[in-house]
């Protein structure tokens, strides 16, 4: 059976269970999943394109753009939402741009009628009024921007440009910025502003590459005034949004590295409390630390005449897709993401691992001792992720495209770069090279959580069984392999098994 038809069973038999937890797409295969659509906007080209590398939203080449939402795959909102990717920005030289948005959408709207909004500095998902028209996203709820040039973020005041965004707050650094944009305006405000024109209010942005010692860091709006303010983040590192470079990280030894989480908890007074951390090369860090978003909101709408401040209904969806876009302008990069997981909140969590190995000989590793999920013991809110939650029977060998194998037994796994087993009573894994095989030999895994024995719910439900994790095993006869060696996995030592 193909690797492709395993993740298209897959993906059906998540789809089955109803809620859309967990789902994981490496966008690797070099062909468009059957949930994925390249979503038209008149008069834009769509540059999305699905390679072996990721899924390329757009070339480095000037005024393109590409967009792409997930229509056929739904997921309930009322547990709220966390997902993680990874991307790069490469290609464009020190002056690249514009970005990528990644956002959440309204699950109800049939597909047919979903649209990408205004790109440029709109990324895909905001609106622009004027000479230049276009209305936001259909159906936006919340959009992210890995904003590379700035203009994501930025109010525009001009004949052929209208927009709102920051009003009042001048950022510390105009390049380089992560912002979170609210819900589309539905409402017939005056002639100018017709549905989908109004709206999308800037919620929250941050400067990445300003000193940590900069005033106004990040800006946030206040949802009770209406009126923005900023903060010092002086804890969060200086970088930047894009890795650059020409070619794409493979992993996080490289500096250039970027990898996304966002978590949306509900709040009991409604709406979620987002949080947004990167990941650059090895350190990951929150960029956005539980900002609250309500159920209705005030912004500042700007017309060319006046700006005014208005209310605004940001109540959620009870399904939310997710989509992707990326536009360039007369700074340009490559724009590419894959490796997209999404699951609930408190879903088991999963760290990859690279570890060393020797060729011909069995090595003896224990990869989820970087790995935690919940349990419902305590009664502690929110609860709290720790290694002893991990059911290790839960423990199940995926392939690199994130489909289960089956027909496991007795928990060894053999492929073309040699054997894997999993051992269930201590939750530790071995690997014998084939014979010959040198090079880094890779396999997938997903855990559950509940306790030890796997009992405690909801922990042990398969809606909260974690993304997958990627073990990555790099066989050398460098590695030290004329004699039994120590292998690392941050604080733990084991030895190999000749």
């Amino acid at each position: 059976m193909s690797s492709l038809l395993i993740f298209s069973q897959n993906v059906k038999a998540q789809n089955e269970q109803g809620t859309g937890y967990p789902y994981f797409v490496n966008f690797t295969q070099g062909l468009q999943p059957q949930e994925a659509h390249k979503v038209t906007t008149s008069g834009v080209q769509n540059d999305a394109t699905f390679t072996t590398d990721g899924l390329r939203l757009t070339r480095s080449v000037n005024n393109i753009s590409g967009g792409v939402i997930l229509a056929d795959k739904i997921f309930k909102s009322d547990q709220g939402i966390k997902f993680e990717f990874e991307y790069a920005i490469y290609g464009g030289g020190t002056n690249g741009g514009d970005g990528i948005s990644i956002f959440l959408v309204d699950g109800s709207i049939p597909k047919e009628q979903l649209n990408l909004g205004y790109f440029g500095g709109g990324l895909g998902y905001s609106f622009v009024r004027g000479g230049q028209s276009m209305e936001g996203l259909r159906g936006a709820y919340l959009g992210i921007g890995l904003d590379e040039f700035g203009n994501f973020k930025s109010t525009f005041n001009q004949t052929e440009r209208v927009r709102n965004g920051i009003f009042g707050v001048t950022l510390a650094n105009n390049r380089s910025n992560i912002t979170l944009r609210g819900k589309r305006g539905n409402q017939y405000l005056s002639s100018s502003e017709p549905a989908g024109y109004n709206g999308y209010p800037l919620l929250y942005t941050t400067a990445t590459n300003a000193a940590p010692s900069a005033n106004n860091r990040s800006v946030y709006l206040n949802p009770q005034t209406g009126k923005y303010i900023g903060i010092t983040q002086p804890n969060l590192q200086q970088f930047t949004v894009d890795g650059g470079g020409t070619t794409i990280p493979q992993n996080s030894s490289d500096t250039r590295f970027r990898k996304a989480y966002v978590t949306l908890i509900p709040n009991p007074s409604g709406g979620y409390n987002i949080t947004l951390e990167i990941q650059h090369g090895n350190t990951t860090e929150k960029v956005i630390d539980n900002y609250y978003y309500p159920t209705s909101l005030k912004y500042t709408e700007n017309t060319i005449s006046t700006n005014s401040i208005r209310t605004l209904d940001t109540s959620p969806p009870s399904t939310f897709r997710i989509g992707f876009a990326a536009s360039t302008g007369e700074a340009r990069n490559i724009h590419l993401l894959k490796n997209l997981g999404v699951t609930k909140p408190y879903a088991a969590e999963v760290t990859d691992d690279l570890f060393a190995g020797c060729p011909g000989i069995k090595s003896t590793y224990s990869p989820l001792l970087n790995d935690a999920a919940y349990s419902s013991l305590g009664g502690q809110n929110p609860p709290t992720p720790s290694y002893d939650n991990i059911d290790f029977n839960s423990f199940r060998f995926l392939d690199i495209n994130g489909a289960v194998i089956p027909n496991i037994v007795g928990g060894v796994y053999t492929n073309s770069q040699g054997t894997w087993t999993y051992y269930s009573s201590t939750g530790r894994l071995s690997f014998r090279p084939a014979n010959g095989f040198s090079g880094v030999a890779q396999i997938r895994y997903d855990i559950k959580g509940g306790g030890r024995n796997g009992t405690e719910s909801p922990y042990n439900m398969e809606d909260y069984r974690s993304m997958p994790g990627l073990i990555q095993i790099n066989v050398s006869s460098s590695n030290n392999c004329s004699k039994a060696c120590v292998i690392s996995n941050k604080n733990v030592t084991q030895k190999i098994e000749k």
